[in-house]
């Protein structure tokens, strides 16, 4: 697969206020995906993210981050409903046979870290030795053992939030019980999972070699990866892996801003197949957004920038908690200018997997734009790269030389932070003498040609929408 990209397939609000009048097609979200199969593979989209599919604690109108039952694919009626807010498990296993049939792989999105929408609760004694009434057992009636007839109590976790008898708040570690082993504290919400529990850890592990041979996935992602128990998502990676025929693809929600300590990440889960998010890389974005970043040093920033670790970098600008209306409570400031500057990066650069986020494709009408972009990666981002010596603090050019294996291949990609209206304009080398190039985004309407040395000067528009270009080849 070259020059792979990802489509992240929903948003937090899909479905709700605004959203549910504009966009009435997203109510059903496994339809809506398998009717544009077609569509989003000629987009040049190679994997789509997509939504925890199992029931939530909120059935139909959780997102899917509340998990209640892993194996209810939207087929038993608990939680008040039979279908998830994305559908029904049919709807969900015809949207995967299309997609497949159009050459886009899938990924789970997978929340191993907790439960929440307990059937009951019960006593427990907790660590300080004191009585509690918590909310840790699940039934499961309605699924009647199919697929597992593992039920749950308080021995397949770790701790819960709430204590019932007192009406109290707070982290309540169980009698005889330790947090699991994860790379930052295990306690995030609801009922902790205990991965030191093998009936826990080998029934879900389970769930995932069905997510595989059964529903077909091709990989996962795994939610808040960072607080689950290091040791779980290498076996996890490592068995459902070994299950199939199929070269599985893993991405790790490891919400960590500072580079060296995302690659101590890696290192400590120690599984090569595992690759992560690039948070640090979008901190850069936000700065960039702000007018606030050295361009100069774009070219060393972020996971997809260091050696030995750029191949495990999954590059995005905006996902469903970073991006969403009003205060966000993770505290991030979604990126409102110069967004394209960012997407221009991420597609052109020549390490890292680029991921699209479906509320900036359609609801942002970024589409065409992106497109655009996604088409010049597959057609002319290929061959050896560089950073060009012309770099300032407000404008930054890449340099990709193209290679035979891929004739006519090769870019030359601009964008600016400057917002002076002005067109900028720098001598670059590309690589490629006595060549023609022009602007395949049609931001700027000129062609330039390489002199005997392969330099030529090309330019960018000096504006926050269309400070981005990626001159090409001319046939």
């Amino acid at each position: 697969m070259e020059n792979p990209v990802i489509l992240q397939t929903f948003y937090w609000e899909m479905n709700t206020g605004k959203y549910a009048e504009e966009y009435p097609e997203e109510s059903n979200l496994w339809k809506l995906l398998a009717n544009q199969a077609a569509e989003i593979s000629e987009a040049g989209f190679d994997f789509l993210w997509l939504p925890p599919a199992n029931k939530g604690a909120a059935g139909i109108e959780d997102v899917g981050y509340g998990t209640y039952d892993l194996w209810d694919l939207g087929e038993f009626k608990q939680k008040g409903t039979k279908r998830t807010k994305y559908g029904t498990k049919k709807q969900l296993e015809n949207a995967v046979k299309k997609l497949h049939k159009n050459n886009l792989k899938l990924l789970y999105d997978a929340v191993l870290n907790h439960r929440l929408g307990a059937d009951d609760k019960e006593k427990v004694k907790l660590k300080d030795n004191k009585n509690a009434e918590v909310w840790t057992v699940f039934n499961f009636e309605a699924r009647a053992n199919k697929y597992s007839d593992l039920k749950l109590d308080w021995r397949v976790f770790d701790g819960v939030d709430w204590d019932e008898r007192t009406k109290r708040a707070g982290e309540f570690l169980f009698k005889c019980k330790e947090w699991d082993d994860s790379y930052e504290d295990d306690y995030l919400m609801g009922a902790d999972i205990d991965y030191e529990n093998p009936e826990i850890k080998e029934d879900v592990i389970n769930w995932g070699k069905w997510i595989v041979n059964e529903i077909d996935f091709d990989g996962f992602r795994f939610d808040a990866s960072k607080h689950v128990d290091n040791e779980m998502i290498h076996d996890f990676i490592e068995v459902t892996n070994n299950s199939t025929d199929k070269d599985l693809f893993f991405i790790g929600e490891a919400w960590v801003n500072d580079v060296e300590t995302l690659k101590d990440y890696l290192n400590t889960v120690g599984q090569e197949k595992l690759n992560v998010f690039d948070f640090p890389l979008r901190e850069n974005f936000v700065k960039m957004m702000q007018g606030n970043l050295d361009m100069r040093w774009l070219g060393d920033k972020g996971l997809v920038n260091e050696n030995d670790y750029k191949s495990r970098a999954i590059t995005f600008v905006e996902n469903h908690d970073t991006e969403r209306d009003g205060t966000n409570e993770y505290g991030t400031e979604a990126i409102v200018y110069r967004k394209m500057q960012a997407y221009c990066y991420i597609l052109m650069r020549r390490d890292g997997v680029p991921t699209i986020f479906w509320k900036d494709y359609h609801s942002q009408d970024l589409k065409e734009r992106i497109n655009k972009l996604i088409e010049a990666r597959k057609k002319f981002a290929y061959g050896d790269d560089y950073e060009s010596d012309q770099n300032d603090k407000n404008t930054y050019s890449y340099i990709r030389a193209g290679n035979e294996e891929h004739p006519g291949s090769g870019l030359v990609m601009m964008i600016t932070q400057h917002e002076n209206e002005k067109i900028i304009e720098k001598k670059i080398n590309t690589g490629q003498a006595n060549q023609v190039y022009y602007d395949f985004t049609g931001n700027i309407d000129e062609k330039v040609k390489t002199d005997a040395e392969a330099n030529g000067i090309f330019k960018v528009k000096g504006t926050a929408e269309e400070g981005y270009s990626v001159w090409v080849p001319a046939e």
